[in-house]
């Protein structure tokens, strides 16, 4: 990745059309019906949390900036405009003038304007608004606005990731619709379910378990969509979701399973393509009492039991019986796609006999028998938490419990609606759990995920992990103006966090769409919906060409 310090001042010449063309009468036109096996929460910017969420939410709002297809975060190389056309620097590279598109404007007609780049930095850096993406404009002090075109954003320090953070990480809301909104209170606000935005779709309706619809902004300013409709039809369950497929009733499931995978092979109408995909799973271990997060966890404040249960757990066994081909053996907190990423971490071997002898070691034996190792009255013994709408993870749940029975270690597996899961998720309502965690393109998300939190101010720290070692490797990356040497400073933030035995890093996803071939899908950069607007369905009798 290459980093351009900001003495440059002109960085990006306007863009007046989108540069894959604009959209002719023969491609335009269809549904698209995307099968999701989960509920949205809301589509308020600001308080998104979950996959699901973002992509449709990345449909009706727009961003400041593209990321470029080679994912750099350092500088603004290869980025492209949305809704900014331009940008410049100053020459102590402490603010950057956005330029905005004149021709952007709100699904209700109302032009985008510099406010609106204001308050939506705002509301996500509001205490009261509590969003979980804060961290990320950290070092954004303000956004003035010199004109109705012009948003300034100005820096408390210089950084490699200071136009990133802003460009693709602030989705822009509309400052005549929220000025006035109640920021305490923002999940109850109108908008949170029927969104005002200014990106390639807008809003049709939402039908709570049933299906979202969003339909193609003919006036949008970089091209109308190709599409006419988007429809998440809102499954209960990917087995379920991926039937739909198979029979016609719907036109794409983002997850397939290895099964699913032998059911596309026996049929034509449906294919697999290879997704984008940043994803790792990993069993997690929550640091603090779910109970009372003022008091640390009962059993996994203890290294030695972390240690234990993850030298226990057979990953590559566990891969092979889930994923089989299509998934990597987990490797830490990131995903391998980014520049950053070390395959080669330290982390406790499979030993199961070892890990018996560790906890004899430490005090838990089994005394009355029952094949569950006791300590001071207190059986070892937690929770297993994962969404019980996905079955790889339902899988993992239970070969874990089997693994470490053995061990003298009981686990409940304990499978939830996956709006119970978010909830429980973000408020440290569990022992242990299954997580799929969708990372930004960035090395700077591990500070979100990783970085040492309280319980009021978690973010995405979901097991209040903490250490001062750790901290300290990110933060300096953070800050690191050379390239490798950030690279260096996050390996080392990585092997921190595998020393102290954060996780049982379990899998990478090798992502596969399930695609009706009357599909013509455009590779996204960091997530399979990235280009949804240049996707096309070709009039009857003309087959998409594969990609």
């Amino acid at each position: 990745m290459r980093f351009r310090l900001a003495t440059i001042l002109a960085v990006t010449a306007a863009c007046t059309s989108n540069d894959r063309g604009a959209a002719t009468a023969g491609d335009t036109g269809g549904t698209l019906v995307i099968a999701l096996p989960a509920e949205p929460g809301t589509l308020m910017p600001p308080l998104l949390r979950l996959a699901q969420e973002k992509q449709i939410a990345d449909q009706v709002f727009d961003v400041l900036a593209e990321i470029p297809a080679d994912l750099n975060t350092f500088g603004d190389a290869g980025w492209k405009p949305r809704l900014a056309r331009s940008w410049q620097w100053s020459a102590d590279s402490l603010s950057i003038a956005f330029s905005l598109d004149p021709r952007a404007r709100w699904h209700d007609g109302q032009p985008v304007t510099s406010r609106d780049v204001r308050l939506s930095l705002a509301l996500y850096q509001d205490p009261k608004v509590g969003s979980r993406m804060a961290e990320s404009f950290a070092d954004v002090d303000s956004i003035s606005t010199p004109d109705s075109l012009t948003a300034v954003a100005w820096y408390a320090r210089r950084s490699p990731e200071q136009f990133y953070a802003l460009a693709y990480n602030l989705l822009v809301m509309p400052e005549h619709l929220l000025r006035d909104a109640d920021r305490a209170n923002l999940a109850s606000h109108p908008l949170a379910r029927s969104p005002v935005g200014s990106g390639p779709f807008r809003f049709v309706r939402w039908d709570a378990r049933a299906a979202l619809e969003v339909a193609a902004d003919t006036t949008y300013h970089l091209g109308r969509p190709l599409l006419n409709r988007v429809i998440w039809a809102l499954n209960p369950d990917v087995p379920g979701a991926l039937v739909k497929v198979l029979a016609g009733e719907a036109d794409l499931l983002e997850t397939v399973t290895p099964d699913g995978m032998a059911q596309l092979a026996a049929q034509e109408q449906v294919r697999a393509v290879p997704a984008t995909s940043l994803n790792y799973g990993y069993m997690g271990f929550n640091w603090r009492d779910p109970a009372n997060a003022a008091r640390p966890h009962p059993l996994f404040s203890d290294i030695g039991i972390r240690r234990a249960l993850a030298m226990a757990i057979d990953r590559r066994a566990l891969l092979k019986n889930v994923y089989d081909t299509l998934a990597y053996l987990g490797s830490g907190p990131f995903s391998r796609t980014l520049a950053t990423a070390d395959t080669a971490l330290a982390m406790p071997a499979f030993d199961a006999a070892g890990a018996g002898r560790l906890l004899d070691s430490l005090g838990w034996r089994d005394g009355d028998g029952d094949g569950v190792r006791e300590k001071g009255g207190r059986p070892l013994r937690f929770g297993l938490m994962f969404p019980a709408t996905s079955p790889p993870r339902r899988r993992y749940a239970e070969l874990i419990q089997a693994q470490l029975r053995p061990v003298g270690v009981q686990v409940d597996v304990d499978g939830a609606d996956i709006s119970v899961v978010g909830e429980r998720m973000f408020t440290g309502k569990f022992d242990a759990l299954i997580n799929n965690w969708a990372s930004d393109p960035s090395p700077g998300a591990l500070r979100g995920s990783w970085h040492s939190a309280t319980p009021a101010n978690r973010a995405s720290n979901l097991q209040l992990y903490g250490s001062a070692a750790a901290d300290a490797a990110m933060d300096s990356a953070a800050n690191a103006l050379d390239p490798e040497q950030g690279r260096r400073l996050y390996r080392a933030a990585y092997q921190r966090i595998a020393d102290d035995v954060a996780a049982v890093w379990l899998y990478e996803n090798r992502a596969f769409l399930a695609l009706n071939r009357r599909v013509q899908p455009v590779p996204g950069t960091d997530a399979w919906w990235r280009n949804l607007r240049f996707w096309s369905i070709p009039p009857a009798g003309r087959l998409p060409r594969d990609r």
